[in-house]
């Protein structure tokens, strides 16, 4: 690979982000999902894919310092959607879980992230609907081979 190469592919992930969070742009519809959905659904959503991980362990997969995770693990906590629980194997280390609740509350966010999607998305053409479709399915395939 080229080091012009790599270095263009850092600059368009970067620019990514931002663009991206347009097809989010919208009302979730309930004031709850408003000021949670980012962080929230992506540590619930971790939560739910991969199991009880240690709280470094999440930040790590989100960019998150480990300070600012234990403020967010404690909001969640307080809201009843994840717990803390100690590790079956090595009693030094603790998990977080998400609790049934929680991967309701998770299910709700998904909901409310596609109705704005979908709502955003009807401001494009069937052809920019199919490209943009076709893009993010070719970015999965490739960006998990990274893992």
């Amino acid at each position: 690979m080229k080091e012009k190469q790599a270095d263009e592919i850092s600059e368009s992930a970067l620019l990514l982000f931002p663009l991206l969070k347009r097809l989010f742009n919208g009302d979730p519809g309930a004031p709850a999902l408003a000021s949670l959905r980012n962080q929230t659904y992506h540590i619930l959503r971790i939560l739910e894919r991969r199991g009880p991980l240690p709280v470094s362990a999440i930040g790590k997969q989100l960019f998150i310092a480990k300070q600012n995770m234990t403020t967010l693990i404690d909001r969640l906590m307080n809201d009843g959607l994840v717990e803390r629980k100690n590790d079956a194997a090595d009693r030094r280390i603790i998990n977080i879980l998400i609790t049934k609740k929680g991967v309701g509350f998770s299910k709700e966010i998904m909901l409310g992230l596609k109705k704005i999607v979908r709502e955003n998305l009807s401001k494009l053409n069937d052809k920019d609907i199919k490209s943009l479709h076709s893009a993010f399915r070719v970015m999965r395939t490739i960006v998990h081979k990274l893992e």
